[in-house]
């Protein structure tokens, strides 16, 4: 009895020891990973302009992402843009009036939304919403072999599949923004006027005393760029994406990441090259 039980106890697999991560080999992946999408991204993109400047463009269905992207994000971004005028035209106002300049809310208020609230607001959520749209559908296209079916068939993915994006992507983020920016302003006289006590008439004469053409060139070189980040980077995360089920998510999740973390780098590097004194 005793040598069996000694037997059975010699057979007994030896419990496998836990591995302890190594900080820098997730490091050195993570940032990998990174730099080889950002890559991608670019080749991606320089294939849709070549694609583009050769006329290969199919504007029905680039009109059909277009209200895919565009039309089905208005009402997203006018709530989203109506509260975040809300939080930021109360702070401003009630700050601006304790040290006396009231008649500064206007120009402030819609200085912030010009340039930075009207950008981010819209790329925010069509970061959220179409970016992980996209990623998702060519990430199923990849895993169900669609893709490897058009290429069979000659016809090319980037034509056919990127650059409608693309397009859609950059003709309809600025009259997004400036719907966010809009919004944003009619939320800000609103406040103005019933926290502050600032009359419209005032409030406006204000904007029109700060707001300068730059801005506006800002404003729509950020939506152009944001644009741009949102249709490449799902693309590219979408196309380059390979195995079962369980990737459509993690796609989806990097896409969102991805296209909000470069979102927000870019908007800085941008406002850091084009400031200029008033």
């Amino acid at each position: 009895m005793s040598s069996f039980s000694k037997a059975s106890s010699q057979e007994l697999p030896e419990k496998p020891r836990r591995r302890i991560p190594n900080p820098f080999i997730f490091m050195e992946d993570y940032f990998g990973s990174g730099i080889k999408l950002c890559g991608l991204t670019v080749t991606l993109l320089f294939k849709t302009w070549s694609m583009i400047i050769r006329g290969k463009i199919d504007w029905p269905e680039t009109f059909r992402q277009c209200e895919m992207i565009g039309l089905k994000s208005f009402l997203v971004v006018c709530i989203t843009a109506l509260f975040t005028g809300f939080a930021m035209s109360l702070q401003i106002s009630r700050e601006l009036v304790l040290f006396g300049a009231d008649t500064a809310i206007g120009g402030v208020v819609s200085l912030a939304l010009i340039r930075e609230i009207g950008p981010i607001t819209a790329g925010v959520t069509l970061a959220g919403r179409v970016g992980s749209a996209i990623a998702a559908e060519l990430t199923t296209m990849m895993i169900t072999e669609q893709i490897d079916a058009l290429k069979v068939m000659r016809i090319n993915p980037v034509e056919f599949l990127v650059v409608p994006r693309y397009l859609a992507g950059i003709m309809m983020m600025p009259v997004l923004s400036i719907y966010a920016m809009f919004i944003g302003l009619i939320a800000g006289v609103y406040i103005a006027y019933t926290a502050a006590n600032i009359p419209p008439a005032t409030f406006l004469d204000s904007v029109k005393q700060t707001i300068l053409d730059r801005d506006f060139t800002v404003h729509f070189l950020k939506a152009f760029i944001n644009g741009t980040i949102v249709t490449m980077f799902s693309c590219a995360i979408g196309l380059s994406t390979r195995g079962g089920a369980e990737d459509v998510g993690i796609a989806t999740t990097r896409s969102i990441v991805w296209t909000m973390t470069m979102i927000f780098v870019f908007n800085f590097l941008v406002t850091s090259l084009t400031y200029a004194p008033r």
